[in-house]
């Protein structure tokens, strides 16, 4: 099996997953295996436990789990991708394939086109050319360490200081303007970056994949430039300063979204280390996957009246669909996080986030606010539009609890008025709501803002027979026909299918040879089922008897289905048909468990 255009299993050769493990967890030995404190979740008793033998790994508390691929996904909050590729690298293995690895040099030499791209920017900015540059940077309070963390550079004001520069270090025009660096022009190239303040976009592993340069005077536009979308760059998923946040990001429980690259950087500087910044776009389904996957909260940080809060507007039910749980930063007027975070300092916008309401209740108060000292038309108009905003809510506690929350807001006068304001609100809103379904099924909601609930134990005859089967293979080989996936509960369908999948080719079933044929999400399983305590003795007895309880499990669902048909039957013959099939199966029950009681006396 392959990742990413890399062997996987010569991965797994090479790594030790002890070593891979250990600079993150405080591992002992505990007979064949070591055990610590799980990285994953709060606990004071070891709990996460390491198999070398097997390279996996489990955690007995949280149910965590899988080999080392998935513990890199988890620790280092990367896809699955992105996790091969980093363990490939660590272990200097290539890609596969001469077309793979002819991909992958392609994009090894963007990585290092950008990597001196960034250099010769950094350069420039500690130029005497660069002054104007330096007394921005300056006037926006970022210091020469901040400018150095975040490698802040500086593109000179010519057409082709970068193409000469890189033209001597070994990168020609063409390479360059695949890279996006240059722009082709009737014989020869020019620099896409003139005379402006440069940002280096990193992918989440840090490695520089493209620029962003501002313009240092109101004449030069566009005042943000950006890379164009390429190989490694495209732009809706991509979030600036996301490889410093993602770990303050899952620490926090919260990612804190703003517009701009100096946004972003003001907030690191304050301690907002968890803070990415859009780049001027909308933020897109992949952003938004991308953020799901490793926080449940998001606090939007951008001015009321932008292009990024309005499109954040417009994405709230990409939100709804994630399970991510909004809240929108109230900036005053006129500022952003950057001069909030200068201007007014850290405390003050610390007290703004501390402070960001739900976006259903900011998007209620902006329209209570615009039309509140309105006319009665307008009053009526904006008290439809927020009817509307709440029928997007599903019915029940939320609903409710801002629907009485805007009659509060809204009502006047004596009690009888406010319950005729808050009948007619009630009225508007199963009216939107009407409309709604009218015009289309609402989506289903996917509650995909948290980790999924921790599954219970695979104890009970599910987990014995897969334990049994993986253990010892020629003793339950003959069994293995009696079952087919659909006995087994739908998380460990995937490991049955694996572990008959190799049977039937006739190979040994063991665990390096099941993380092959697994998916990624079912290796956790496999973890657990190879942690069992596993009894040495009787284990032809003890799989055939759990064997026998499945296969009479699915003949009990089987006879109470054909039973619920023979009643709902609509003739004679389809009676008599679904009759014969009921009394076939009823025996098949009756004589298996009848071979089970005999076995048991």
């Amino acid at each position: 099996m392959a990742g990413g255009g890399y062997d996987l299993e010569e991965i797994r050769r090479r790594a030790d997953i002890v070593e891979i493990i250990s600079p993150h967890v405080a591992l002992r030995k505990a007979g064949r295996r070591l055990v610590g404190l799980c990285p994953f979740h709060q606990e004071r008793s070891p709990s996460f436990t390491v198999d070398p033998e097997n390279g996996l790994w489990h955690c007995f508390g949280c149910k965590a789990g899988g080999d080392l691929f998935r513990f890199v996904e988890m620790i280092d909050k990367v896809d699955f991708a992105e996790a091969v590729e980093m363990l490939a690298r660590r272990l200097g293995v290539q890609p596969r394939s001469p077309e793979q690895a002819g991909h992958q040099k392609e994009r090894e030499r963007l990585f290092a086109i950008y990597a001196a791209a960034c250099a010769f920017f950094q350069a420039q900015l500690k130029t005497e050319a660069a002054q104007a540059a330096q007394a921005y940077l300056k006037t926006r309070g970022l210091t020469p360490a901040t400018i150095e963390g975040f490698m802040v550079g500086y593109a000179p004001d010519g057409w082709d200081g970068l193409l000469i520069a890189m033209g001597k270090r070994g990168y020609p025009g063409q390479e360059m303007a695949r890279a996006g660096l240059v722009i082709p022009r009737e014989g020869g190239f020019y620099d896409r970056f003139r005379d402006r303040i440069i940002f280096p976009i990193s992918d989440s592993s840090g490695r520089v994949i493209a620029f962003g340069g501002r313009s240092l005077s109101d004449a030069q536009q566009p005042k943000y430039l950006n890379s164009p979308d390429g190989p490694l760059f495209q732009k809706g998923h991509v979030l600036y300063a996301f490889d410093r946040a993602r770990r303050a990001m899952s620490d926090a429980g919260r990612a804190i979204i703003v517009e701009g690259y100096l946004d972003a950087i003001a907030c690191h500087d304050a301690g907002f280390t968890e803070t990415v910044a859009t780049m001027g776009t909308a933020l897109t389904p992949e952003h938004v996957e991308l953020l799901r996957r490793r926080v449940p909260r998001l606090a939007l940080a951008f001015d009321a009246d932008s292009a990024g809060m309005g499109a954040a507007l417009r994405s709230r039910d990409l939100f709804e669909q994630a399970g991510l749980s909004v809240r929108v930063v109230a900036l005053p007027e006129g500022l952003d996080p950057d001069q909030v975070v200068r201007e007014r300092g850290r405390e003050a916008f610390e007290e703004l986030v501390n402070a960001a309401v739900p976006m259903i209740e900011w998007e209620l108060t902006r329209v209570f606010d615009r039309v509140k000292d309105g006319t009665d038309l307008a009053r009526m108009d904006g008290l439809r539009e927020a009817a509307a905003t709440l029928a997007r809510l599903p019915a029940g506690v939320e609903r409710e609890y801002y629907t009485r929350w805007l009659v509060g807001k809204w009502g006047s006068g004596s009690p009888a008025q406010g319950a005729a304001m808050e009948a007619a609100i009630r009225e508007e809103i199963a009216q939107s709501a009407a409309r709604k379904r009218d015009t289309g099924r609402r989506r289903k909601q996917r509650d995909v803002n948290k980790q999924a609930p921790a599954r219970k134990p695979l104890t009970g005859m599910y987990g014995a027979v897969l334990s049994g089967l993986i253990r010892h293979s020629e003793i339950g080989r003959p069994h293995v026909a009696e079952l087919v996936p659909d006995d087994f509960p739908a998380e460990l369908r995937d490991v049955f299918t694996a572990i008959r999948g190799l049977m039937e080719r006739g190979k040994k079933v063991s665990a390096e040879a099941l993380l092959s044929d697994l998916p990624p999400e079912a290796r956790a399983v496999l973890a657990e089922l190879l942690m069992m305590e596993a009894p040495d003795e009787r284990v032809e007895e003890s799989i055939k008897s759990a064997v026998a309880r499945i296969v009479e499990a699915r003949l009990t669902r089987r006879v109470a289905e054909l039973s619920r048909r023979f009643g709902e039957a609509k003739s004679k013959e389809e009676q008599e048909k679904i009759g014969r099939e009921l009394a076939q199966v009823t025996s098949q029950r009756s004589k298996l468990v009848g071979q089970r009681t005999v076995g048991q006396e």
